[in-house]
């Protein structure tokens, strides 16, 4: 799982962070202009907060992508050769203006466009856009017409005698700066005083019909107004202004909450409950309010859920709101308010409700944090409180100093009266603080420009504040606690002495550091600062010289570190209250006393290098542990909004108190029980096993069957029972040699075998059926070629997963297939998701499709692309990226899946468009996408067992080619090209229907970072050919169409570095990677564009060089090989570049190959492989045959295994042998980037 947080925000407006990885609360001093927090909310990239100034502020996470914008306007002419000679600026008063936008309704000057607000900076000046939707534009930009307004379709890139009127496009890209910062959002009014804040809240991630980036920003002012924030986007994160929504007429509203349906709940100040009705993306703001009943006392807060409501009462009862559905709450009024109230165990102060309903709260008594644990689908209400007792992280991670103090915000320290004595002790300590400007301002991530005020804050603690730690005077506060145990004058007297030691030493020492760089962190610093302390009396510290510093050398660090170890576990101890003790004091009120005595007899047992940390133990003793455990902090406010985890795997640091157990196994060796054991079972070796290692096996072949039912599909009768009989046979060294599954099944009154040797079978794979569910296939040559698999169906998911996984075995075991797979293996995907590789034994290019044996590997993927280097990487189907770790551990993957059924109707003159008046040849009722199937809602099952649904049925608004408010598209009949606007010769009508699943399942795959990715491509060269030692490229883009770089990606780091934008005027939908570094991607307005100086020192290179797609048509996908670059537009034809050389990579013209290609995978030979649909069946494999210089587009197909499978993947399919023998050839010498720079300048 992506890494996702909870927000907090302490008593006194201190601000904190909780990650899902994490273990520690991250605390965050840095306040907008000074001020602290009320209250936040936030979402999965962002946060929005109100600051004690009554203010909305919003906070971007940084990541790998920026955030960028475009700002367009077209520029439009008239040719009046009369009056102006020719084409003019000066348009007739029918004409639309001169800079408008591209439907031509409204003006749009350059020089009228500027940045939202300060955060913004413009990356570059206006330029034109050399195509436009999909088109090449003529000479200088300029496309042609007949006139103002025309349809696109007819607009031309050369003049021509009839075109009076042109136009062209002026494109501006302006970036967001303002990462990691809290930026003010400008509030209703133009003074933002007039009219504040008291409550925000964000959500409506999940609308349907809505971009996947939307999100829905509530807010309601002191006047109880509620205001939605307009115009939020991932390319607009400040939105762009405030809109009012009419509130209901008696009452105002004082708190608001949005679920990720969009459902808004709201509560006024006489404690009313209101639910905005009429939500949905065609109106985002709702239509009214509904009253919702009370519980038996009135609620002051509410938090709404995907499909649950909870609140808060005024004395801290805790209530459950019944049956609600957020994604139906904007037809149906029960589906917004629910049903009922049900009263919950537990008394809370704020209720908070995350993603997938997983809920939070903050205790009514303790303000501490808890979470609500057992919350699913079928259960939203859970079962018990469990308290998260994550720790803070302290400022410094080994080490605590005087500076920690003033980086801990006060809040934890005043949350009771107990501890006002402790402010006071620790007081006079921060003021010196302040006084020498150590101001702490550090944020989540240390910043290069908080390094001069670190470097003053240790200087500061050197020269002062260390003198009044080590001078240990007795004082005691209201509360009876000693903070320091030096009673005796003796010892007063001892201790003054060396105080004027240590102020001199303190001299020496700040001159060190005045002349040591100062740029490092400040953890750092201080465990340089502690290297110079060494205890040379039992009750005093002073400084050693630098001599005796150097003794510890570069391991000081480590030590440190350990004996902070011990030192932490030591201070747990319990000690009697009689003996003179240093508390470690908690706000609970548990103390627990360690004596000085104890102190001083562990110094001495400790040798020198370990004596460095007692100072540290000291300061540990005046600043008790209590100011950096969560249980110090009182909670006010809490969002998880945008934390995202399973349910089922809590994060373990949020309930471990930080804290680990030391293993004892290393130590269990060295036990006497331990050490019997072990020596029995070595002389029982020797006396039962090696006297007989020399006789010959009694034994020579074992066999293995498993049996099962289940029903065999026969051409002639159909699905027949029949019994499943499964042998193996072997060696008694459990090595496989031979192994048969027969059936036997009733024809007619005969009993009939069927049977099949393991080493015939080529393939073992679950497929779909109409008429079962469970049902898998066994291919072989022979039955390849004939299209007769042998099916067979069982009664239960489970046992057909159980016999693939044993038939499959069997199989590897047989062939000896290799685990990982080498690096010039084929990859494939089905339609499931399933992953099957094919090993290149001898040669993937002598051997049949039908003979090709591909075996299943675990893990779940819709993409998978490949690298004769090792490298490979894969997408799921909800865009996650996973590398191929190549190991045999399995790591957990998480997938969500859209599954979608299709509602089609007929319109007739009585009724209009209905189910029941269809003719004999239309499509049924509910039926997939291709009509030939008949479904149901109700029967749909998830694709397996391992599948959970987590949504219900709802009408996709996104489907491809767009449709109109209801979700319908129309045509003239089934089947044809269905459009979003209804016209007068539609007849028929179909809409989308979309419910998700998820996937909990593992494999050798590792999750790569957070950013979703839409596509990616590897470099088809092998290592051979590469420049020495260079990295392996990488290209992606992502789901916004960004394009990006993969850095430091080799074989032995094959997840990379980090992403680098390329900026591109158009967002792309696929991008491949071909030989010699050539770079070639697909708009999604269809354009093709080839990067150009895309080199080893330049992995990004210069520019785009845009290339006109096929004419007429619109690219889909693009698949570079060595030399030869292959395209499929999107309406499954194939076509091939010709002309693609060295000198001229981007070729000459695009030659019609064939049709029906769904995916095409060009490999490091140019050989070409494809998922094809043909004779009604969808996704076979295919190999392109005759691919020969005079012949590059091939002569035909080789056919192998037909249906189910999605995508292939052939780019690292090459023998080493070919690798040597070509190495020297012209292709691969530029491949080697020898002639790169000459290819890449033709381009320009």
């Amino acid at each position: 799982m992506p890494e996702t947080y909870i927000w907090a925000i302490g008593t006194l407006g201190q601000l904190y962070r909780l990650s899902t990885l994490g273990t520690c609360w991250d605390v965050c001093t840095t306040k907008p202009k000074g001020f602290g927090f009320k209250k936040i909310t936030a979402a999965k990239f962002s946060a929005w907060a109100i600051g004690s100034d009554q203010q909305v502020y919003v906070y971007v996470l940084a990541t790998d992508l920026p955030i960028r914008a475009q700002e367009r306007t077209f520029q439009n002419q008239r040719w009046r050769i009369f009056k102006y000679g020719g084409w003019t600026d000066n348009l007739i008063f029918t004409d639309r203006p001169s800079y408008s936008s591209e439907d031509g309704l409204k003006g749009c000057p350059k020089e009228s466009v500027q940045l939202p607000s300060s955060a913004w900076l413009w990356e570059s000046d206006w330029h034109i856009q050399e195509s436009i939707d999909g088109q090449l534009t003529g000479p200088e930009g300029w496309m042609y017409a007949f006139d103002f307004p025309w349809p696109a379709e007819k607009w031309y890139a050369e003049q021509r005698l009839k075109c009076f009127v042109r136009r062209r496009k002026w494109i501006r890209f302006r970036n967001y700066t303002a990462f990691n910062t809290w930026v003010k959002v400008p509030g209703i009014r133009e003074d933002g005083m007039e009219e504040p804040f008291i409550d925000i809240a964000v959500g409506g991630q999940e609308i349907s019909g809505i971009a996947s980036d939307y999100l829905a920003i509530w807010a309601v002012t002191i006047r109880g107004r509620v205001c939605y924030r307009e115009g939020i986007s991932q390319n607009n994160p400040e939105g762009s202004s405030w809109k009012e929504v009419l509130g209901p007429g008696d009452s105002e509203v004082n708190q608001i909450s949005v679920g990720p349906t969009g459902l808004v709940w709201a509560v006024t100040w006489n404690g009313k409950i209101l639910a905005r009705s009429g939500i949905t993306k065609d109106n985002i703001t709702g239509t009214g309010w509904y009253e919702v009943p009370s519980p038996e006392e009135k609620l002051y807060q509410i938090s709404v859920g995907s499909n649950a409501v909870w609140g808060v009462g005024l004395d801290g009862i805790v209530w459950f709101r019944k049956n609600v559905h957020g994604a139906m709450a904007g037809t149906q009024k029960e589906a917004c308010i629910g049903t009922g109230w049900v009263q919950m165990v537990g008394h809370m102060a704020l209720i908070n409700v995350g993603v997938s309903d997983q809920v939070f709260g903050i205790g009514k008594q303790d303000r501490k944090l808890y979470f609500r644990t057992g919350v699913t689908r079928v259960d939203l209400s859970g079962k018990v409180w469990q308290l998260i007792d994550a720790r803070i992280k302290t400022p410094f991670s080994n080490t605590y100093s005087m500076s920690s103090i003033s980086s801990i915000d006060s809040a934890s320290l005043v949350s009771s009266s107990s501890n006002q004595s402790l402010l006071k002790t620790f007081g006079s300590l921060q003021n010196v603080n302040d006084q020498t400007g150590c101001v702490s301002k550090s944020d989540f991530s240390d910043n290069a420009s908080d390094a001069e005020s670190r470097d003053l804050k240790i200087k500061s603690l050197a020269s002062v504040s260390l003198s009044s730690l080590i001078s240990r005077n007795t004082e005691v506060g209201d509360n009876g606690l000693e903070v320091f145990t030096h009673s005796t004058r003796q010892e007063q007297e001892a201790t003054d002495e060396q105080t004027l030691q240590i102020k001199e030493e303190v001299d020496i020492f700040s001159k060190r550091l005045s002349s040591t760089s100062l740029s490092s962190t400040v953890s750092e610093t201080m465990f340089n600062f502690c290297e110079a302390l060494q205890v040379n009396d039992r009750d005093s510290k002073v400084f050693t010289s630098c001599e005796e510093e150097e003794e510890f050398g570069g391991n000081t660090h480590e030590i440190l570190v350990h004996s902070c170890e011990d030192e932490n576990s030591s201070l747990q101890d319990s000690t009697p209250l009689s003996e003179k003790s240093v508390a470690d004091t908690r706000l609970g009120g548990v103390a627990s006393h360690r004596t000085t005595r104890q102190l001083r007899n562990e110094s001495e047992s400790q040798s020198c290098c370990s004596s460095v940390t007692s100072l540290e133990a000291d300061t540990r003793d005046v600043f008790p542990d209590a100011l950096w455990d969560t249980g110090a902090v009182e909670w006010m406010w809490v969002s998880a909004t945008g934390c995202e985890f399973e349910p089922k795997v809590l994060p373990s640091g949020w309930f471990s108190s930080g804290k680990k157990q030391k293993s004892n196994s290393a130590s269990v060796k060295h036990e006497a029980w331990y050490k019997e054991i072990s020596k029995r079972l070595r002389d029982r070796n020797i006396k039962q096993i090696v006297p007989y290692t020399d006789y010959k096996q009694a034994i020579e072949k074992s066999s293995w069957v498993k049996e099962a039912d289940f029903q065999l599909w026969d051409e002639r009768q159909g699905w027949v029972d029949c019994s499943v009989q499964l042998e193996l046979k072997g060696t008694s060294s459990c090595e496989m040699n031979d192994g048969t599954l027969t059936c036997t099944y009733k024809k007619g009154h005969n009993l009939k075998n069927l049977q099949l040797f393991i080493g015939e079978i080529t393939c073992v794979l679950r497929i779909n059926d109409v008429s079962r569910y469970s049902v898998l296939a066994i291919y072989t040559a022979k039955r390849t070629t004939t299209l007769t698999p042998l099916k067979l169906a069982a009664m239960s998911d489970a046992a057909v997963e159980e016999w693939v996984k044993a038939i499959s075995s069997a199989c590897c075991d047989l062939r000896s297939a290799r685990s990982p797979p080498p690096e010039n293996a084929c990859w494939a995907l089905t339609g499931r998701g399933d992953i099957f590789v094919h090993e290149m034994l001898p040669s993937i290019e002598t051997t049949l499709c039908k003979q090709m044996f591909w075996h299943r590997l675990d893990g779940h993927l819709h993409m998978v692309e490949s690298s004769n280097a090792g490298v490979v990487w894969g997408l799921g189907y909800n865009n996650t990226a996973w590398f191929f770790t190549g190991s045999e551990e399995q790591l957990k993957m998480t997938d969500v899946r859209e599954i979608y059924i299709y509602e089609n109707q007929r319109w007739n003159p009585l009724t209009g468009y209905s189910h029941n008046y269809r003719i004999p040849t239309d499509r049924p009722s509910w039926s997939d996408r291709s009509g030939r199937q008949e479904l149901a809602k109700e029967t749909i099952k998830t694709p397996s067992i391992h599948w959970q649904w987590i949504s219900e049925w709802g009408i996709d608004y996104s489907t491809p080619g767009g449709t109109d408010d209801m979700g319908w598209q129309y045509a003239p009949d089934f089947p044809r090209i269905f459009h979003k606007k209804k016209c007068m010769s539609d007849y028929v009508r179909r809409r989308r229907w979309v419910r998700k699943c998820k996937l909990i399942t593992s494999g050798p795959w590792k999750e790569v970072g957070t950013l979703p990715l839409l596509g990616l491509s590897l470099q088809v060269d092998p290592p051979q050919w590469l420049p020495k030692n260079s990295c392996i490229a990488l290209w992606a883009v992502d789901l916004n169409g960004n394009v990006l770089c993969r850095l430091g990606v080799t074989k032995d780091c094959p997840q990379g570095a980090s992403w680098v934008h390329v900026p591109a005027d158009q967002p792309f939908s696929c991008i491949s990677v071909g030989g010699s570094y050539r770079v070639w991607g697909v708009a999604k307005d269809g354009s093709t564009f080839l990067r150009n100086e895309v080199m080893p020192d330049e992995p990004t290179g210069t520019c785009w060089f845009q290339v006109a797609p096929p004419s007429g048509h619109k690219a889909n996908y693009v698949s570079v090989g060595q030399t030869s670059v292959w395209l499929v537009d999107t309406l499954g034809n194939l076509y091939f570049r010709k002309d693609v050389m060295p000198i001229f990579p981007e070729g000459t013209a695009w030659l019609y190959v064939c049709a029906g290609i769904r995916h095409v995978s060009v490999g490091p030979l140019d050989q070409v492989w494809a998922i094809a649909d043909m004779e009604n069946v969808t996704g076979a494999i295919c190999r392109r045959v005759g691919i020969t210089s005079e012949t590059p587009r091939g002569t035909g197909w080789d056919v192998g295994i037909r249906g189910g499978w999605s995508y292939i993947s052939v780019r690292g399919c090459i023998d080493a042998d070919i690798t040597d023998d070509i190495m020297e050839s012209d292709a691969q010498v530029t491949s080697r980037g020898l002639l790169s720079n000459e290819c890449n300048q033709a381009v320009c």
